[in-house]
């Protein structure tokens, strides 16, 4: 039974995507860097059709937290995080 469900726990799914992952990074870049300085520490095709951009945006107070980014065929999902605690 549980096989029979898995399909529609991850929703339906769009057209294949991997072409547009540097304009993911570059879409994710931008909206994280109205936060501050960005680094891009891991991107990952999750599903055929959704580029996740994980990163960290430093403001100018130094004060450094983390994003996450999801792209389809344009910028869907971003979610920042709290700060984290200085190194």
């Amino acid at each position: 039974m549980a096989a029979e469900i898995a399909p529609q726990l991850h929703g339906p799914m769009g057209p294949k995507n991997a072409h547009l992952k540097p304009q993911a990074i570059r879409e994710c870049t931008q909206q994280a860097g109205q936060y501050g300085s960005v680094y891009i520490v891991d991107v990952e095709q999750r599903r055929a059709d959704r580029i996740i951009v994980w990163g960290s945006v430093t403001d100018s107070q130094q004060r450094r937290r983390t994003f996450e980014c999801h792209f389809t065929t344009r910028l869907g999902r971003f979610k920042l995080g709290e700060y984290l605690p200085a190194r």
